[in-house]
């Protein structure tokens, strides 16, 4: 990711943020960000803001390199917000399956790899913005 991406993640996402997300590929910043999200909106759901969980991940030794999400409860399971549990399973599980189908430089759709080349090498003069 680029510095200002994890600046903003660090500063908006203190509570569980890891060291080994500065190593995500930039076009995967919104899902990092969507997944830091929503452990954010189920923690408000707790009446709260203080982490309900940690976040843990991990780079997959295998030939695609993607990285893994995993959480570890940091309050009793009796105190977790309904639909807690349910809700970060998605989460997790949209952040882990999503990686294999956004394109890891600019975030498109389709593939790790762009659907357009040219538009994340800059060769698309209509896609250039100064």
């Amino acid at each position: 990711m680029s510095p200002d991406q994890i600046t903003f993640l660090k500063d908006t996402y203190p509570q569980f943020w890891h060291e080994k997300l500065e190593s995500v590929p930039a076009g995967h910043f919104n899902l990092v960000a969507s997944l830091l999200h929503q452990c954010d909106l189920i923690a408000v759901d707790n009446g709260g803001t203080e982490p309900w969980v940690t976040l843990h991940f991990e780079r997959l030794d295998d030939d695609d390199g993607l990285f893994r999400a995993y959480a570890a409860p940091l309050i009793d399971f009796r105190k977790w917000p309904d639909g807690g549990a349910l809700a970060l399973i998605i989460a997790l599980q949209f952040f882990n399956e999503r990686q294999k189908m956004i394109c890891e430089v600019c975030g498109l759709p389709g593939d790790r790899r762009c659907i357009s080349p040219d538009f994340c090498s800059g060769k698309t003069e209509k896609w250039n913005v100064d």
